[in-house]
């Protein structure tokens, strides 16, 4: 499945990230952990949905192992109590939330698949906004520290930032 494909953007949503031209890439693949018509947000007229190449959840994925050069991590922001079971509002319904009760946890092993799949000199780049989390608390979460990373502006009441992660930094033990 990966022949050809060396980036993966394992939560991929509405492929926001992305501009317009670079949507539907041959050497990406795309996947995520839920799939959504458009519209299902509830914004009449509106075309966002979730249509991922592949349905996977990013802690666990159906790859080998150092398949990927390049991985993208945008998980979502907000936390609920019962994570993606009680979505409610456009945002939140279009970009997911994560289990207040276990996050922390859930970006540290995703970060951890993700190098698994990541080629000896692979490269993650993690996006995250304080929505409502503390940039301490998301960093401890992460197994290692980032090589640097941007800010944008201070937007409302919360900040997006870009972390650029190496493979190299990486010695979590077995990559199989």
């Amino acid at each position: 499945m990966t022949d050809n494909i060396s980036i993966l953007d394992a939560t991929c949503g509405g492929r926001s990230i992305w501009t317009e031209e670079n949507k539907h890439r041959d050497d990406v693949l795309y996947t995520d952990r839920r799939q959504e018509e458009s519209g299902f947000h509830g914004q009449e007229g509106r075309t966002y949905g979730v249509d991922p190449d592949v349905l996977a959840d990013v802690r666990r994925l159906p790859f080998s192992a150092g398949v990927f050069d390049l991985a993208v991590y945008d998980p979502p922001y907000v936390t609920r109590d019962d994570g993606m079971n009680q979505l409610s509002g456009v945002l939140i319904k279009k970009y997911g939330a994560l289990r207040a009760e276990t996050w922390q946890r859930d970006i540290h092993d995703s970060v951890v698949e993700l190098f698994r799949v990541l080629s000896d000199s692979g490269t993650l780049m993690f996006k995250f906004a304080d929505v409502e989390t503390k940039w301490t608390d998301v960093l401890a979460a992460l197994p290692i520290e980032p090589l640097f990373g941007t800010t944008t502006k201070k937007m409302k009441k919360h900040e997006t930032r870009w972390f650029t992660l190496h493979a190299s930094q990486y010695n979590g033990g077995d990559r199989e």
